[in-house]
């Protein structure tokens, strides 16, 4: 299996994490509806992603 990887720019990161958070209407609420189970499939991929995203920015945005 070959993985393509796509490189971003700093800015797309960003714009990335901005439309994330437009998506999570309470970041905090969230994260602790995810410490105990009670989010949907998509509420948790978008956590995933902002993790991700944060990661790659390497300061949290």
């Amino acid at each position: 299996m070959t993985v393509e990887l796509v490189p971003l720019t700093r800015e797309e990161l960003l714009a990335r994490r901005r439309a994330i958070l437009r998506e999570v209407p309470d970041l905090a609420e969230l994260h602790r509806r995810a410490d105990t189970h009670a989010i949907t499939p998509d509420e948790r991929d978008l956590l995933i992603e902002l993790e991700e995203v944060d990661f790659l920015l390497g300061d949290g945005g």
